[in-house]
């Protein structure tokens, strides 16, 4: 039993050393959306340090039983959180950097049975014994220095050589000295051939960056366009397209006035002809930013387009009507050919005034 708990840790240390490795090879050759926490670029670094530190010290062999509580704790977390990503849909649990790995999978063949292998291979304690002493240890709301010492002797019993801890210290201590500041420093550059991080809030007043990735550039260059790049599993997305389908739908028939495109990221879907959140017969003009390179940007990502220039854009979250009849306002020219909101409750005096008023009323209810 004692041989097998030992050799648990050792390979416990070895799947912690390796992941640690990956998301730091990541961090140093890729960039971050840092859309969530979960691809924030300095709680990253943390669990990289975090997760190099518990393999040294699972590789060291000291202190066995501190190691296998500290393990246990670990892993059970770590179960909980790949259990969250499967359930929300996560493409991959990001357990090994730039290797994408289902989050059912690392659940089931990893993070679980380690959990139920350390809770067998549990090391020998003698803490039931002196579990009995927790009715007498509380007196008047002051623990017994004596019961808390010996719960701290047990789980560091025995103790290492003075040589062997420094080594293993002094080793530890140099590894997360050289690894912190050279993950911390050294974030790669946003835009390269082989990859792009797209900042829409650096987009507005030049032309669209993207356009010449865009598969409907051409339709996209005249006229004016609202315009969201989604992520087929981004649930954000599966909430707003309906909604900007159902304004496209009423739209119709005034394409001078405002036209809609919805514009998917790759990956494009599970299998061929998978069109994730958008619906079947879409009143949107469908499109796809080509798999030129890899592209990272935080869907939903909404644009306001006026012959291909940028006169609005937003990220994480698609604006609602309101909003963009605002923007809308400020950036366009009023003539007596084109339909103009001067506010959301005003329209300036045009031909089509009382049908424009008309879709207005009817967007606003429907929204």
């Amino acid at each position: 039993m004692k041989l097998a708990s030992n050799t648990l840790l050792k390979v416990l240390g070895l799947l912690l050393l390796t992941g640690a490795v990956l998301k730091g090879w990541q961090l140093l050759t890729e960039p971050l959306a840092n859309n969530d926490i979960w691809s924030n670029r300095l709680f990253l670094i943390f669990v990289v340090e975090f997760e190099l530190a518990l393999a040294i010290w699972l590789l060291s062999g000291l202190f066995k039983k501190a190691a296998w509580l500290v393990s246990l704790l670990c892993f059970s977390l770590f179960s909980m959180i790949t259990l969250y990503k499967g359930i929300t849909g996560a493409e991959s649990c990001g357990c090994f950097g730039s290797v994408h790995v289902n989050p059912w999978i690392t659940l089931f063949a990893i993070d679980l049975p380690s959990v139920i292998a350390l809770s067998f291979l549990r090391p020998q304690l003698s803490l039931q014994p002196r579990m009995s002493f927790l009715p007498r240890i509380i007196v008047r709301g002051k623990l017994q220095r004596e019961s808390i010492k010996s719960l701290i002797v047990e789980f560091f019993d025995p103790m290492p050589s003075f040589r062997r801890f420094a080594t293993a210290f002094t080793i530890g201590l140099t590894i997360l000295g050289v690894t912190t500041p050279i993950l911390a420093f050294n974030e790669p550059a946003r835009i390269t051939s082989r990859y792009e991080v797209l900042e829409p809030s650096e987009w507005v007043g030049k032309e669209l960056p993207i356009l010449e990735h865009i598969d409907i550039a051409e339709t996209l260059k005249k006229g004016t366009w609202l315009v969201m790049l989604y992520h087929y599993d981004c649930p954000d997305c599966e909430t707003a397209i309906p909604k900007y389908e159902q304004m496209a739908s009423v739209l119709q028939g005034n394409g001078d006035f405002l036209r809609i495109a919805l514009i998917a990221v790759p990956p494009y879907g599970r299998y061929p002809g998978h069109k994730g959140p958008v619906g079947e017969n879409s009143p949107c003009t469908l499109g796809r930013l080509l798999e030129t390179k890899e592209w990272f940007v935080t869907t939903p990502a909404v644009a306001l387009l006026t012959d291909s220039l940028v006169t609005a854009a937003w990220e994480e979250k698609a604006p609602d009507f309101e909003t963009i009849l605002q923007n809308f306002a400020k950036n366009v020219e009023i003539s007596e050919k084109s339909i103009f909101f001067v506010s959301t409750n005003q329209l300036t005096h045009s031909p089509q005034r009382k049908e424009v008023r008309d879709m207005k009323l009817e967007l606003l209810d429907d929204w």
